[in-house]
């Protein structure tokens, strides 16, 4: 619960609001950082031009709701105190914050004066946002059924007019890739109660969704066949390119998270052809010419080959296979030749075919004529072996086995890419299929293109059923088993592969590989090689060797290796490998191994768990066998999608106490009369992550047990231990490991066992642990582990890794150089330390150059040569020229790992140029560390030096521009541009460790300059010295009235220039107005704007990436004097503007001057508007749909329902603003619409207009407020009364008409005669009155003297409510006092007050207070 403003704080609670209306009309802005996405992180403002946090204390629900609802992040999931995203730096903003929920902005909210605080950043405010769309019951979070959060609800979207640049938006906007598929006329979910009544409209540009324009759909209902389902794809474009452009000819290539890759031409195609070609609009393929564009110094050709059809419409929907393929030969590139005519058609296949001229004349038909109809191999486990079905007149059907051999077998293999027929089969041998059976008697002569082409009777003409369902298996169809006697998963691998079985060898099977073969084979998440087995007997082939699985690959033969071979390796490497005997349980299709439907294998098929009966019990069974923490969720209806095969469980009855699902009480295995409709769900919690850092991939570790995070100490935790769970987050590679740090203050106790990982293991719940002596492990502190994207690095020489060579490092994308341009000794240091290679003598350019890599890295790595990994040291790419060919980072490091570097001393007597300072400066090590803090960037700020343990600072006595040199020069930040003095950025803490210095200049560390010694001085924090170096980068927008629009501006090389346009694409406004501005979530580019005079236009093509967290990482163009013409010079508007003269207490945006008050939601009410300063309201002459449909979209709250007058939410008061208002319903504001002027009407309030929206976010009723000027509390609100007395029975209601019955009517006329001649001021109330047990609403009126205490039983309450008196407070010509009681009835409270008016009538009056 809050603890509200106390009455000794109702002066400072009172005069709050007229504060922060000054304090705000600089504009605040808001973001959420560290979170991992825009929609979750600690709360930051931006004020004073300075960002800074919001401190946790009574920091709840409501608060959160407003940052994520001024987001556009949907509504709130957690408000997380306690620095959960880390600790922010810079001031406290806010603290006590006491919103109701309803305000557009978080400085709205009631709260302590700006800065006024007394917390530290450990309780810094965070937020998990639902954010506003999402897609469920796909293939993870990257496809599924489309649905936007409104309110809390995850609401369906329909297939009308949804289109695929809407699909495209939510890809992007969900880290997706690009839409591969749109599909609609699919079952809505049976628990979903509503249709999102809203089309979007999106051009495919936008940064969210919620960005994008939407039209409301007629009264309430969108047109529509169906839900919508969106399929993303990681493969996120193709294209040809031809002498380095994009064309409708050219060399295949292919755009993953890694880059552009080329494909081979073995095994390329023209189906595959014409995919190409129907994808970029380029028409038909002519032509498939191997290798005529090759270009040399690209990436390693791929080798993953394509399986189209040649009716799919992207590449990446056709089947890919990889293993067993072999490297491409050099040049042996993909290349196709389009007809270029995008209405360009294939010409329509027939059924009969007349010319077969041998298989190669049949494959140019079927890639040069065009049928509807498509055929596939089902329930085979590939495909390329299965039941057969045809797509015939919308329904898939399958083939009669009469007359069914292989001659008819091989026409459907060859015809599916899939080699040659082995086995023709019958009888229905991979199961019944449903539906028509559409071809019977079937009599093939093996060269036909297409299936159908063969001579059979007539369509759907058959005498059959589906026992007789024909199948097919060819000679590229693939199957895996395990070889044992007596266990089902353990015993020699072996691959089914040119129709027979053989071995396969174990070189260099890592842990992902045996991970995948076994989660294939249905044993489990791991798998271990047994290399004690002895050797097999007998002969047989050994087909492949050398898997290498990526994470990526679902299957095994997605996975590369060595090329197939009858005898891949020597009999003792055949491997036999023994898969985790449980559980035989997984959950699939949620994104992660923790989340999904619930799967079980049994004899041998994975099958579902049926939702009759399903609860938390049962979902914690799964959760626990799993090592998934405790379940979250238990999920019915298939909301993870539908699955095939059988269903396995019904109606379990667990008590959450079993090891296994099956151990349950059920109904016996299969039997069930479920469908997968109500195919069961779960959302577990995890077993171990990481909170309070950078996201989701850096915090301290805290493990789950039976619901609860428990920290995890730093006694006996390896770096082996943290790169298990950065792994197992998907984070990449432990960077660091952290420990003597403080434990959350709400952690009651800590994690009583020590992991033993050893680095390959799945999981921490798969890592041996040891228990603690007395069940506590001896410690110093929480641990934190920090991962990295990257994920290794390595020196390349003659192409093996040693201790001298090529520097490359390793992320998602594959193995980088990096460019020796500011490569250096410290980074050097950095890369022998990590690779345990002692330390660096020399760095050679180019020395070690190995032509046919990638483009050489640009970024640069600006280490202090004190680091543990190359990837803790900061990077800037921004305004980095592209790299000279061949100018690669070497390094040649000592190769001893137990050598170190000298210590320096702190004078320097040998003072041979800088040259030679520099070779010391990286040649020696020093416990000291430098740093600059509160600039804004790492080159400009405070000096701060850590010496004995401590960060302090340098007094400004004497301090000039040539301390400052040495002080850049050591940061590698260049030159000093400015020595500032007198705390120019901010005092620091801790001690002032030098004064007086008198450096030369060439010095290699500030600490070998003359001064007084160490902590010697006579100065405060007030003369701390600061620096701002040449390299220091600054970012602005240049606006004359505009907050967060204007001329784009950076601070580079002393001088303010502007920055240049082209390539800018919303990736780079988002980070500009996120990231780096703090002005909302995306931005434009304004190009009608021409700006006058001259500056430098310092860079151009910038081109950010998803990863890069703030502008200086982004790639472009060199810096240049005069990068671009002046017409191209950048205007941005970012989603965050707001003129500068606006005050953030004053509504200031069309939404801002509209609201609906009286209402049950905060989409109901009457209608208000804001003008000449003051709210009014709307008269109701000419009110109706059309007028209700406006204001509903302006507010953001659906489609009118309903457009009510006379009152019908009461009456308002002040003015009345706007009469016979007149709108077509398609306005994008209430003010484009027709009206009398404004203030002139012939109404009063008793027909004020109202609106109900179809928006659903309820809001609880609110008490209208009456507050003087001052802001002392006085309304009065009769309705109230009448409900109060409802409360509190009958008893209390006679007690109260003897006593008051007389004198209510009076009242309540004479509240309305002060309600009509009183201006109004609306807070809410209980920011000036509260108790610990929930919010107060109280109505009372001015004018009442003589007030007395009425006694009045009080109920006992377990909420502790207690007395309370009222003080009173005057101003403003109005005074009002109270005493009164409270009198709690949960979940109601009530407040009674007895006293006389100023008119000498005996009143009582009442108030009261609900509960959440």
């Amino acid at each position: 619960r809050k603890s509200r403003a106390s009455p000794d704080s109702l002066g400072l609670a009172i005069a709050l609001t007229g504060e922060l209306g000054g304090a705000l009309t600089g504009d605040p802005k808001l973001r959420l950082v560290d979170g991992g996405s825009r929609c979750a992180g600690r709360v930051e403002i931006l004020h004073q031009h300075s960002w800074g946090t919001v401190c946790g204390d009574s920091w709840d629900l409501k608060d959160a709701h407003v940052v994520c609802r001024q987001l556009g992040c949907g509504v709130a999931f957690n408000a997380l105190l306690y620095a959960q995203f880390g600790n922010g730096s810079g001031p406290i903003w806010l603290t006590e914050l006491a919103c109701t929920g309803e305000e557009a902005y978080l400085w709205n909210c009631t709260a302590r004066g700006w800065g006024k605080n007394n917390c530290g950043h450990s309780k810094d405010a965070g937020v998990i946002c639902s954010g506003f769309v999402h897609l469920v019951g796909g293939h993870g979070s990257c496809s599924g059924r489309v649905e936007v959060n409104s309110g809390g609800e995850w609401i369906p979207v329909s297939d009308g007019n949804f289109t695929l640049p809407t699909a495209q938006v939510i890809c992007a906007e969900l880290g997706c890739g690009k839409a591969a598929s749109v599909l609609g006329k699919l079952p809505f979910r049976e628990d979903s109660e509503q249709i999102w009544a809203e089309e979007f409209q999106c051009e495919g540009q936008e940064p969210g969704l919620w960005f994008c324009p939407r039209v409301p759909c007629p009264a309430g209902s969108c047109p529509h066949k169906g839900a919508v389902q969106v399929v993303c794809s990681g493969y996120t474009d193709v294209r040809l390119m031809k002498n380095g452009s994009s064309q409708c000819e050219g060399q295949v290539e292919m755009k993953t998270s890694g880059g552009w890759r080329t494909l081979c031409a073995s095994h390329w195609n023209m189906a595959n052809a014409n995919v190409v070609c129907r994808q970029l609009g380029c028409g038909v393929a002519i032509s498939t010419p191997k290798g005529e564009y090759f270009v040399e110094g690209g990436d390693e050709i791929w080798r993953d080959r394509f399986h189209c059809s040649g009716s799919e419409s992207f590449l990446w929907n056709c089947p890919v296979t990889a293993l067993g393929v072999p490297a491409c030969a050099h040049g042996n590139t993909a290349s196709v030749v389009c007809s270029g005519s995008q209405t360009q058609m294939l010409p329509q296949c027939n059924d009969s075919w007349s010319d077969p001229a041998g298989a190669a004349a049949s494959e140019g038909q079927i890639a040069n004529c065009s049928d509807s109809r498509q055929l596939r191999l089902v329930d085979g486990g590939s495909h390329c072996a299965g039941r057969v079905e045809i797509l015939q007149q919308g329904s898939w059907g399958s083939i009669c086995d009469d007359s069914w051999d292989l001659s008819d077998a091989h026409v459907v293999c060859r015809q599916l890419g899939c080699g040659v027929a082995l086995e023709a089969t019958i009888s229905a041998h991979f199961g019944e299929g449903s539906g028509p059976i559409w071809l019977d008697e079937l009599n093939c002569t093996g060269e036909e293109a297409y299936v159908w082409q063969c001579p059979s009777q007539s369509w759907g003409q058959h005498n059959c059923s589906h026992k007789k369902d024909a199948g097919v298996i060819c000679s590229d169809f693939l199957a895996l088993r395990l070889v044992s006697e007596d266990q089902e998963c353990a015993g020699w691998l072996e691959v089914f592969y040119n129709n027979t079985w053989g071995s396969v060898c174990h070189s260099p099977m890592e842990a992902v590989t045996l991970s995948v073969i076994c989660r294939q084979l249905g044993c489990g998440d791991t798998g271990t090689l047994d290399f004690l087995v002895p050797s097999r007997e007998g002969s047989r082939p050994r087909w492949v060797d050398g898997i290498r699985c990526r994470k990526t690959d679902t299957s095994l033969w997605q996975c590369p290796s060595d090329p197939w071979k009858h005898q891949s390796c020597s009999p003792n490497e055949e491997s036999h490998i023994t898969c985790t005997e449980s559980p035989q349980l997984r959950l699939v299709d949620g994104g992660s191994r923790c989340a999904g439907r619930v799967e079980i294998i049994h004899q041998h098929s994975w099958g579902t768990v049926c939702g009759d009966s399903w609860d938390l019990n049962d979902a914690h069974v799964v959760c626990r066998q799993l090592g998934c923490g405790v379940a979250f969720n238990a999920l019915l209806y298939s909301q993870f999608g539908e699955a095939s095969g059988p269903i396995w469980l019904t109606k379990l009855a667990c008590t959450g106490k079993e090891d296994y699902l099956w151990n349950c009480p059920a109904l016996g295995l299969g039997k069930n009369n479920c469908g997968h409709y109500y195919d069961a769900g779960v959302i577990c919690s995890g077993f171990v992550h990481l909170v309070g850092g950078h996201g989701s991939c850096s915090g301290q570790v805290e493990v789950n047990s039976g619901g609860e995070w428990i920290p995890v100490s730093d006694g006996n935790f390896t770096l082996a231990t943290a790169q298990v769970i950065c792994a197992e987050l998907g984070c990449g590679k432990a960077a660091s490991v952290l420990g003597n740090l403080p434990f959350r203050e709400d952690s009651e106790q800590i994690w009583a066992e020590e992991f033993q990982c050893e680095g390959q293991e799945p999981g921490l719940w798969f890592c041996p642990r040891v228990p603690c002596p007395v069940g506590s492990c001896s410690h110093r502190g929480a641990v934190q582990v920090v991962c990295s994207g990257y994920t290794d690095v390595r020196l390349m020489k003659n192409g093996s890794s040693q201790c001298e060579g090529q520097v490359e490092m390793k992320t998602s994308g594959g193995w980088r150089t990096l460019c020796a341009s500011h490569w250096n000794m410290a980074n050097a240091n950095v890369v022998c330390r990590q690779l345990g290679c002692g330390v660096a003598l020399s760095t050679p350019q180019g020395a070690y150059f190995v032509e046919g890599g990638d483009e050489i890295w640009r970024d640069r790595f600006h280490c202090s040569g004190s680091e543990s990994f190359l990837w803790n040291c900061p990077v800037t790419a921004l305004g980095v020229p592209a790299c000279a060919h061949g100018n690669t980072a070497s390094v040649v490091c000592s190769g001893n790992q137990s050598q170190l570097v000298p210590q320096c001393n702190d004078s320097w007597s040998d003072l041979a140029g800088s040259a030679a300072l520099e070779g010391h400066s990286v040649t020696c090590s020093d416990s000291r560390q430098l740093r600059l803090v509160d600039g804004g960037s790492r080159c400009a700020g405070r000096v701060e030096i850590l010496q004995q343990g401590s960060w302090g600072s340098i007094c400004d006595d004497s301090w000039d521009l040539s301390d400052a040199h040495v002080v850049c020069r050591q940061l590698g930040c260049g030159e000093a541009l400015e020595a500032t003095v007198s705390a120019h950025f901010g005092e620091g803490s801790g001690p002032i460790w030098l004064d007086k210095l008198n450096c030369t200049g060439e010095e290699a560390y500030v600490w070998q300059c003359p001064s007084q010694g160490w902590k010697q001085h006579n100065c405060s924090h007030k003369e701390d010295a600061g620096v701002i170096c040449s390299e220091f980068l600054a970012l602005r927008l240049v606006s004359k009235d505009q907050e967060c629009s204007g001329w784009l501006e950076v601070f580079y090389n002393n001088t303010w220039g502007s920055i240049c346009s082209s390539h800018m694409e919303p990736m780079s406004l988002s980070m500009i107005c996120r990231q780096q501005l703090g002005c909302g979530d995306s931005g434009t580019l304004n190009t009608s704007i021409l700006r006058e005079g001259s500056r430098p236009r310092w860079v151009d093509g910038i081109q950010c990436r998803k990863t890069d967290t703030s502008l200086w990482q982004c790639p472009s163009d060199p810096w240049k004097q005069r990068s671009c013409s002046a017409k191209e010079e950048a205007y941005i508007m970012c989603s965050g503007n707001r003129p500068k003269s606006c005050p953030a207490t004053a509504p200031c945006t069309d939404k801002e001057k509209l609201r609906l008050r009286g209402g049950d939601s905060e989409c109901s009410g009457r209608v208000e508007v804001w003008h000449e300063g003051a709210w009014g309201t709307v008269c109701d002459d000419s009110w109706s749909l059309a007028e209700a449909e406006v204001v509903c979209q302006q507010l953001g709250c659906g489609s009118a329902l309903e457009a009510p007058g006379k009152a019908a939410f009461g009456p308002g008061n002040g003015s009345i603003w706007l009469d016979e208002v007149q709108c077509r319903g398609r306005e994008p504001s209430l003010w484009a619409c027709a009206a009398a002027p404004w203030g002139q009407s012939d109404c009063k309030h008793e027909e004020d207009a109202g609106v109900r929206c179809s928006g659903e976010r309820t809001t609880t009723p609110s008490v209208p407020g009456i507050f003087s000027l001052p802001g002392i509390l006085c309304m009065i609100l009769g309705a109230l009364l009448f409900l109060v007395l409802i409360i509190l029975g009958t008893q209390l209601l006679r007690w109260r008409a003897q006593r008051q019955e007389s004198h209510r009517i009076s009242s309540l006329e004479q509240t309305e005669d002060i309600t009509k001649t009183n201006k109004y001021l609306a807070l809410p109330p209980y920011s000036l009155f509260s108790e610990p047990g929930g919010q107060h609403a109280v109505a009372t009126t001015s004018g009442y003297d003589d007030v007395e205490e009425l006694p009045v039983p009080e109920i006992p309450s377990s909420f502790g409510m207690r007395e309370k008196n009222f003080f009173s407070e005057e101003g403003g010509g109005t005074r009002c006092s109270q005493i009164g009681k409270w009198i709690t009835m949960s979940p109601v409270v009530l407040h009674y007050y007895h006293g006389k008016d100023g008119f000498g009538h005996i009143n009582d009056q009442f108030s009261f207070t609900t509960r959440f």
